[in-house]
């Protein structure tokens, strides 16, 4: 696949999925289904963040190809503020509690997805890459 192809399957990517995280982090609580593990939300922030996270460390990696520690912490600074924003959105405009703890599950998850990258990068290249023949 083309390099600019890539950048604007990730960049869709990654604005779809933030899309996605700004509506079900905004719904009004009582149409979320109530969850039986105790934390159960707590890693709902940190898994759909960590997934933010790879998807926007790929688009880092192909667009300015910083090196890897800048897209880290490029990554995480992005998904703290988004998280960041989403929590004061919620609190202010939605019928929603912002939290704090929910940031610290944001950015958790947004750190460990861009450590995870490296490895994605390898996953995607073994299964999409030009096989030699």
């Amino acid at each position: 696949m083309a390099l600019n192809k890539k950048i604007y399957l990730f960049l869709f990517l990654s604005i779809a999925w933030a899309a996605m995280i700004f509506y079900f982090c905004t719904i009004p609580s009582n149409k979320i289904p109530k969850l039986e593990f105790r934390y159960m939300d707590k890693l709902a922030h940190f898994g759909v963040f960590f997934v933010q996270s790879v998807l926007l460390s790929s688009v880092f990696s192909l667009r300015i190809r910083k090196s890897y520690f800048a897209i880290i912490f490029l990554s995480t600074l992005m998904i703290f503020v988004y998280g960041g924003l989403i929590e004061i959105l919620q609190d202010n405009f939605f019928n929603r509690r912002g939290d704090v703890y929910d940031l610290i599950a944001d950015v958790t998850g947004g750190f460990f997805g861009a450590m995870f990258f490296p490895a994605f990068i390898r996953l995607y290249n073994f299964l999409f890459g030009k096989k030699n023949k």
